[in-house]
């Protein structure tokens, strides 16, 4: 790789980002008003007391992006925390449960996500 020349963020192009080999990913820790999640096709915004199945979850920690390990989750993991999960199958799909990758981002939550 030759050697970039830094540029402001609103003069950096496609090709530049490729060239530094940059890489992102996005994570939200809200609920947005919108008509589906943001991963998956699934409604969202509905909330029921009643669930149709439960889901058990042990965490198990796992390398980050930089190769390490988180520490609280290593602390989550030896005290062998267990997680109960209640879904109701209108709202939840195989990606919610870790079954399956991302589905397409949702368009309307991202434009959301990003304001």
């Amino acid at each position: 790789m030759k050697s970039f020349i830094f540029k402001p963020f609103e003069e950096m192009s496609p090709e530049d980002y490729a060239e530094v080999g940059f890489k992102s990913g996005l994570e939200i820790h809200q609920q947005l008003l919108t008509d589906k999640k943001l991963f998956c096709r699934c409604p969202a915004g509905k909330y029921s007391e009643e669930y149709d199945a439960e889901i058990l979850r042990h965490m198990r920690p796992t390398l980050s992006e930089l190769g390490e390990y988180d520490g609280t989750a290593l602390m989550e993991f030896k005290t062998k925390k267990e997680i109960i999960y209640r879904i109701k199958r209108e709202t939840v799909c195989t990606y919610e449960m870790d079954d399956t990758p991302p589905f397409l981002i949702n368009d309307q939550a991202l434009d959301i996500a990003i304001k």
